[in-house]
């Protein structure tokens, strides 16, 4: 009877700290969790009709904080991140190198270090308790603060503060993505494959341009704060023909945008792709202008009606 009491008293005061912590410092302990951690995870990443799987390793190796992630199906694929070195290995491609903080990928590193942009725009909430990979989590509600960007839901793991899921809905609560673990395992010592990527010297790996935010083209209207992340002006593959490329950001989402000059290829004005991504082109003038991203297809629209040159004095 001793021992179910303290169990109970035990189990109320973990539950009363839970309730205790706000949003706000759950996002804080889920970074310092990220950043401080050694674990792996078994990822499956689902968009609508589209499933994947990943394995992500997370380790501190020294003073180097190392990241490796490595596609359980379909074409094999690696990535790894030494610092804010990128390195994204592909057959169909030559390995290349980037400058960056993070890894494109569905990952539990999707939110971290965003605080100051979730916080700007969305509200924080708490909501019950669960399990994600065997594991007791809890949930945090991120409902956006205007209809131009798509809500979340994040699981964090109670014992280490990372995080093991989240969901992305749309405006119709449909879910566009999510990301889950199936395994996870906390480590005292980094795996030894992170060790082995440190020492190592990978061949014959290109390294992309310095990202520049300079465009000549200019937005009448954005959604609140999203801004210009990169900019750069290339010709596309398929038909050699110049296209200038924009990247959008609020910190949390990404939308693409390209213009091109216009040819006689037959596209619809606006579409959602079977994984939730909304496309909206606009021509005038010659022109087409091309957003593309995971927001409603209605702030794609008006996207792409607002762009024009920049003038020159």
């Amino acid at each position: 009877m001793r021992k179910y009491w303290l169990a109970l008293v035990l189990l109320t005061v973990t539950g009363s700290a839970l309730a205790e912590t706000t949003p706000i410092q759950w996002l804080e302990k889920m970074n310092a969790a990220y950043h401080q951690s050694n674990f792996s995870l078994s990822i499956i990443h689902l968009q609508r009709n589209h499933i994947q799987s990943f394995s992500f390793e997370h380790g501190i190796v020294g003073e180097d904080k190392v990241v490796y992630i490595n596609s359980l199906t379909g074409p094999v694929s690696h990535s790894y991140r030494i610092n804010n070195q990128v390195t994204y290995i592909d057959p169909e491609i030559k390995p290349y190198r980037v400058e960056s903080a993070t890894i494109v990928i569905a990952s539990p590193a999707f939110f971290v270090d965003k605080e100051a942009a979730v916080i700007a725009n969305y509200q924080l909430t708490l909501g019950g308790q669960g399990r994600v990979a065997g594991r007791a989590v809890q949930l945090l509600r991120l409902t956006a603060k205007d209809e131009h960007r798509f809500n979340y839901l994040l699981w964090l793991d109670v014992e280490t503060s990372l995080l093991l899921r989240y969901d992305s809905y749309d405006l119709n609560n449909n879910l566009i993505e999510q990301m889950q673990a199936i395994t996870f395992e906390l480590r005292d010592q980094p795996d030894e494959k992170l060790v082995k990527l440190v020492n190592s010297d990978l061949k014959n790996v290109v390294k992309a341009p310095q990202v520049s935010t300079s465009t000549r083209w200019q937005f009448n209207w954005l959604p609140s704060n999203f801004s210009v992340a990169a900019s750069d002006s290339h010709r596309l593959f398929t038909t050699t023909q110049p296209v200038d490329y924009i990247l959008l950001t609020d910190g949390v989402s990404e939308i693409s945008v390209y213009v091109a000059r216009a040819d006689d290829v037959a596209f619809p004005e606006r579409l959602i792709t079977p994984g939730g991504i909304a496309v909206a082109r606009h021509r005038e003038s010659g022109i087409d202008f091309t957003v593309v991203g995971k927001i409603p297809l209605e702030t794609a629209i008006k996207i792409s009606h607002s762009m024009v040159l920049k003038q020159t004095n």
